[in-house]
């Protein structure tokens, strides 16, 4: 027994010589850290150790000791943007960060339209100009890219796997083209670096993206057991309520962002009616989690696809993706009803769908004086047989991309039957701007819709190219078919 209680102590003392400290997989060489901020720096080490934390930028050190667990965290405060820096971390074996930027962090999500990598997808899903910035990438460039492996949880985890990567060819293709065309346009635009998190999963639903308390807020009568067995949901996780918030965003929480893009939404289709209060109590949950309450929230309105069977139910996910940004404080919507496909799924023109979510960011984030909001319908009236509309953003009116003369489709009335037939528009500048529609098979209309279908490309514009988002002035649901569609 004496030997044994030897032989244990030397292997306790020897693990403990050994023992450094370990850091979680978001904090890294290469990584940005926002400019301007507290920033959290964390990680494990043996329990009540001191570590010191050095950072090149200013020379400081601050210290933490580590708690029971060998839990310890430490502020840091970021100057202006800037670098590259590095960063020491010790608590008696050293750790040295290097290549560290300060800039601009903002975080991706979402489905497969945000997956959907530079390289695109297999069957033909390519990617617009994604080969010309592959080949023109300059890996010193100061975009970085944090792009998470796919990981799944019942329960909250404190780590995750991730790395920090350059703007260089050799990551290039596999990353979000989403993101990277996202942090393409704010690196020129803001001239500072830009931190990319990226964290999604193809067919996802908003449940999975958000913990149990706010679901419930939606949703109050939800079954949770699901969790309580793997073997329910290991075929598929991303459709399991709480999973991928637990492991692919809980884990971040202490790393300090500036604001957030989404792309979700074609997996909730089937049960349309609760999107927006489900992507309302999300937003508060992201904010909470990374204790950001002004956090900017830049989402995207699901493109025009023909998806079997559903027959409409995207269109009213489309509306409730409208009615949550009119209740989300400092977000934005990017429409993309001009930019779908009818055979695809995935847009191959990501560089727009980015470019209308920068405008955004760059509005509600940076304070620039840009349009970043599409038309939007705002009321209607009926003028003898014709239907008067008024949208918002289009003070300096409205244009077609079509040929002069040429039929602008989207348009639909109805009367008191409630069947809608296609109608004729004319876009009106004075007095003021609007849309006259109407058509020979209603000569009483009562209702309008544009552009309320799964698919029917939009195509009008403001002055600035953001199409008119599709609306609809009635509130009669008749969305038919089968529920799943997949």
């Amino acid at each position: 027994m004496r030997l044994l209680a030897i032989a244990l102590t030397v292997t306790l003392f020897s693990t403990y010589s050994r023992a450094e400290v370990r850091l979680p997989g978001i904090i890294g060489d290469h990584m940005v850290l926002q400019q301007k901020s507290d920033a959290r720096l964390w990680g494990w080490t043996e329990a009540g150790k001191t570590v010191a934390v050095k950072c090149s930028w200013n020379n400081k050190t601050v210290s933490a000791r580590s708690d029971s667990k060998g839990a310890w965290e430490v502020r840091v405060k970021t100057p202006a943007a800037g670098g590259p820096y590095e960063i020491t971390i010790d608590d008696g074996k050293r750790i040295t960060l290097k290549d560290v930027l300060i800039g601009e962090v903002w975080l991706c999500s979402g489905q497969s339209n945000m997956e959907m990598p530079l390289k695109g997808f297999e069957y033909g899903q390519y990617v617009e100009g994604a080969q010309d910035y592959i080949a023109n990438a300059n890996p010193e460039r100061p975009i970085r890219m944090a792009q998470l492996k796919l990981d799944y949880s019942p329960t909250p985890k404190e780590d995750c796997e991730v790395r920090w990567v350059t703007n260089s060819a050799e990551f290039l293709p596999d990353i979000s083209a989403c993101a990277v065309f996202f942090g393409d346009y704010m690196q020129s635009a803001l001239n500072i670096p830009i931190g990319l998190i990226i964290t999604d999963w193809g067919a996802s639903t908003i449940e999975t993206w958000m913990n149990r308390e706010s679901i419930m807020r939606v949703l109050p009568n939800t079954d949770f057991s699901i969790l309580e067995d793997p073997d329910n949901y290991k075929n598929s996780p991303q459709q399991t309520p709480t999973l991928l918030f637990n492991a692919m965003v809980y884990p971040l929480r202490k790393y300090t962002v500036k604001g957030m893009i989404w792309y979700q939404g074609e997996s909730n289709i089937p049960n349309y009616q609760d999107y927006a209060d489900l992507q309302d109590s999300l937003i508060t949950l992201w904010r909470e989690t990374f204790d950001n309450p002004d956090m900017p929230f830049c989402f995207t309105q699901i493109a025009p696809f023909e998806y079997p069977y559903l027959n409409k139910r995207a269109a009213y996910l489309r509306e409730q993706q409208s009615i949550s940004l009119k209740r989300i404080k400092n977000a934005s919507m990017a429409v993309t009803i001009d930019i779908g496909e009818k055979s695809v799924i995935h847009p191959r023109n990501k560089q727009e769908v980015s470019k209308r979510l920068a405008w955004g960011a760059l509005a509600l984030g940076y304070g620039r004086q840009i349009e970043y909001q599409s038309p939007e319908y705002v009321s209607h009236e009926v003028d003898g047989g014709r239907i008067i509309i008024h949208v918002s953003n289009a003070e300096q009116g409205l244009h077609t991309n079509l040929n002069e003369g040429e039929y602008i489709p989207g348009f639909e009335v109805a009367g008191e039957d409630k069947h809608f037939y296609p109608a004729q528009a004319a876009l009106i500048h004075k007095p003021e701007e609007a849309i006259a529609v109407s058509s020979p098979e209603v000569p009483r209309p009562i209702a309008v819709r544009y552009c309320f279908k799964d698919y029917q490309p939009g195509f009008l514009f403001n002055s600035y190219g953001l199409p008119l988002a599709p609306f609809r002035s009635d509130n009669w649901d008749d969305a038919q078919g089968p529920v799943f569609w997949w």
